[in-house]
């Protein structure tokens, strides 16, 4: 039971972590970010625009886009040297 308590937080950390959009349900269509999760404070979740820390069952996750990097795409390749750039530095 512990370590599902545990595991339980350690999720919420993960979800609630600075930068995440959040709707507060009992103010529905706004909006805000989460600034902290402090797992030793109740309620744990700390709000930008709202002075009242929150748990995570007020709140409702807004989805964001994630950035990530397309591993697909080939390297771009190196700069071509032209030829005159090259017999005037091997001139030199």
């Amino acid at each position: 039971m512990i370590e599902r308590a545990i595991w339980s937080e350690a999720q919420e950390i993960a979800v609630y972590r600075p930068g995440q959009k959040v709707e507060v349900k009992s103010r529905s269509g706004i909006v805000d970010t989460v600034i902290a999760y402090d797992p030793d404070m109740v309620p744990p979740v700390v709000l930008a625009n709202d002075p009242q820390p929150r748990y995570p069952e007020e709140l409702t996750l807004i989805s964001q886009p994630r950035t990530s990097f397309n591993w697909l795409l080939p390297w771009s390749k190196p700069n071509k040297v032209n030829n005159s750039a090259q017999k005037v530095i091997s001139s030199h």
